[in-house]
């Protein structure tokens, strides 16, 4: 069996319904353990339950800010998005991605559908390379 232990940014730019694309990219595991340590907590606790103090730890996770870090490092740009009023375009920012994502609906299916491409492009080339 030849694997690849190299880490590749699996990418790619979808349209946008109504005119646009977005360039998103897959999280890494290096992304995932970044957004975990910041955005989940560990509380423990020591009840007596039975007479003996036990030890309990409970994870609480802060769900907005794993929703919005994980837009921030899946969305890595777009075109062709203006604001209507000024008719400039709309600057790739965090704050930029998750105001899109809010408040723009097309901009979300892109994303979501865009996502379910790039995990079922690397499923496959993945399955290609164990045939291999």
């Amino acid at each position: 069996m030849f694997v690849d232990l190299n880490q590749k940014e699996v990418s790619g730019w979808f349209d946008i319904k109504g005119g646009g694309r977005v360039h998103l990219r897959l999280r890494t595991e290096e992304d995932e353990r970044e957004i975990r340590a910041a955005c989940v907590t560990t509380a423990v606790e020591y009840p007596l339950l039975d007479g003996k103090y036990q030890r309990f730890e409970t994870e609480k996770t802060d769900m907005e800010r794993f929703v919005t870090m994980s837009w921030e490092r899946n969305i890595k740009g777009w075109e062709g998005i203006c604001d209507r009023k000024t008719k400039k375009a709309i600057p790739v920012t965090d704050e930029n991605k998750v105001r899109l994502m809010k408040l723009v609906p097309s901009f979300r299916e892109a994303y979501e559908e865009g996502l379910k491409a790039l995990k079922k492009n690397e499923a496959a080339q993945a399955e290609e390379l164990e045939k291999n």
